[in-house]
């Protein structure tokens, strides 16, 4: 593995840390590196992540011109 893919999964890893402690969902100090994933309901999450998922979809359908002839 290189240098920079290693460096860049690491900023990755940072943002998405940042990101759920900025939503609530963790607790993450950049200064330590601690991150605390707070307890969360994965059915709900499942639930609200499926009409996402399908809007995200149905948004690239209509943009690649799927379903046309």
């Amino acid at each position: 593995m290189s240098w920079n893919l290693a460096r860049g999964l690491v900023y990755l890893a940072c943002l998405a840390a940042s990101g759920l402690a900025m939503a609530g969902l963790a607790e993450f100090d950049l200064a330590t590196g601690t991150f605390d994933l707070k307890p969360f309901n994965l059915y709900a999450l499942v639930g609200a992540g499926g009409g996402v998922v399908s809007s995200a979809l149905a948004s690239l359908a209509l943009l690649r011109g799927w379903g046309r002839r």
